[in-house]
């Protein structure tokens, strides 16, 4: 039985071993090349063409978003950071609340100021007919009322309406003072005409009163310009 065993280990160890024996290859090797006109071949073969995709560097722009967003996390981060920037937005928003309370303000005294002077006459000078009014009459109303913005804005309207006769404008109801201006070929008339608008614009939408003595040298300008023509 011992034996029996002992041929039986023998003949495994055999075939275990056998199995780890190393078997080399004796075939002859071939060498093969490829020609240059196979590798352009492959070379112009989309399905062998590999590119490696190329991220672009961040711009300037983003790089400074990417700073402040940067500085605004580690400000926010930190109590103190907070509670700047709170403050700093209630003061924006106060400011702007306060800016939007001026401009209502402003605009409404502006068109309280509308109101009262055009409860003073009847004239308009988007709709009124230059053509009709009897300027020497009205602007001897005007003054005997102590109303001299109404009177500087009558001398204009008188001028308006001498250009137009002259026909050196095309006067319509509503067009603006600054066509009026462009219509005049005239250099010198063009130019003492645009002086005439300005005080006439800043008389009769400006704020401020109109004095005797600041309405005698006003008038005097347009009476000179009256002349020219």
């Amino acid at each position: 039985m011992r034996f029996i065993l002992f041929i039986l280990f023998l003949a495994f160890a055999t075939v275990l071993f056998a199995k780890d024996k190393p078997v080399y290859d004796t075939a002859a090797v071939t060498i093969r090349h490829l020609s240059s006109s196979s590798l352009d071949k492959y070379k112009n073969d989309k399905d062998f063409q590999y590119k490696t995709e190329t991220t672009q560097a961040p711009s300037l722009w983003d790089r400074f978003w990417w700073w402040f967003w940067a500085k605004w996390a580690e400000l926010m981060s930190t109590p103190a950071g907070r509670v700047s920037m709170n403050i700093l937005l209630w003061v924006i928003g106060i400011g702007a609340v306060g800016f939007f309370i001026f401009k209502v303000v402003k605009m409404n005294r502006q068109s309280i100021f509308a109101s009262d002077v055009k409860s003073q006459t009847q004239y308009s000078l988007e709709a009124e007919d230059i053509h009709a009014i009897p300027f020497e009459q009205a602007i001897s109303e005007a003054l005997a009322q102590g109303n001299y913005r109404l009177a500087i804005r009558l001398l204009y309207l008188r001028n308006l309406k001498t250009l137009s006769d002259k026909t050196i404008i095309a006067w319509q109801p509503n067009k603006t003072n600054a066509a009026y201006i462009r219509e005049i070929t005239n250099e010198t008339l063009q130019q003492s005409f645009k002086e005439l608008t300005r005080i006439f614009e800043y008389a009769w939408y400006g704020l401020n009163e109109i004095a005797k003595d600041d309405y005698e040298l006003i008038s005097e300008k347009f009476t000179q310009f009256q002349n020219q023509l």
